[in-house]
């Protein structure tokens, strides 16, 4: 299975970043449930994720999105949004 580097942003209160060497073979959606079992992010919260490869310019990420259709290699940087 290929993997990346990831940047996860988390910008609730309390912001932090952490980087992942994740499998693209998940969702982003599968992704936050990973978080949320570690204790990273609150387990009773709805998120939103947005993605870059840059920093610069940043598109929606739904939760049912491989990570391999948006993330070609390390350096990706996934932002977390609650609402």
């Amino acid at each position: 299975m290929p993997t990346a580097l990831t940047t996860f942003q988390f910008k609730g209160n309390g912001a932090k970043v952490i980087d992942l060497e994740l499998s693209l073979s998940l969702t982003a959606g599968q992704c936050l449930e990973l978080l949320k079992q570690a204790s990273w992010l609150p387990d009773d919260w709805e998120f939103k994720c947005e993605v870059s490869s840059t920093g610069e310019a940043w598109a929606e990420l739904g939760l049912e999105v491989l990570l391999a259709d948006v993330i070609q290699g390390d350096g990706s940087i996934i932002r977390i949004l609650p609402y």
